[in-house]
């Protein structure tokens, strides 16, 4: 079977914030990045879809990011 590259990172994109939610801060798009080695350009978009699906949340300001 095979996954697309979009799926793949939308997935470990997922799971590297639910490992980070015990702790409660949003991590930016940069951070999650570098962690997944996925493009972040790329990653900015997925983020959006998996927002507007509810998968995860959005905070805004300097101290923002995903979560």
């Amino acid at each position: 079977m095979n996954v697309s590259a979009r799926c793949d990172y939308a997935v470990r994109a997922a799971v590297d914030l639910a490992r980070q939610a015990p702790g409660g801060n949003p991590r930016t798009a940069t951070e999650i990045a570098e962690r997944e080695r996925i493009p972040e350009k790329y990653l900015v978009h997925i983020l959006l879809h998996l927002k507007r699906a509810g998968i995860v949340q959005s905070v805004r300001g300097a101290q923002g990011g995903y979560m």
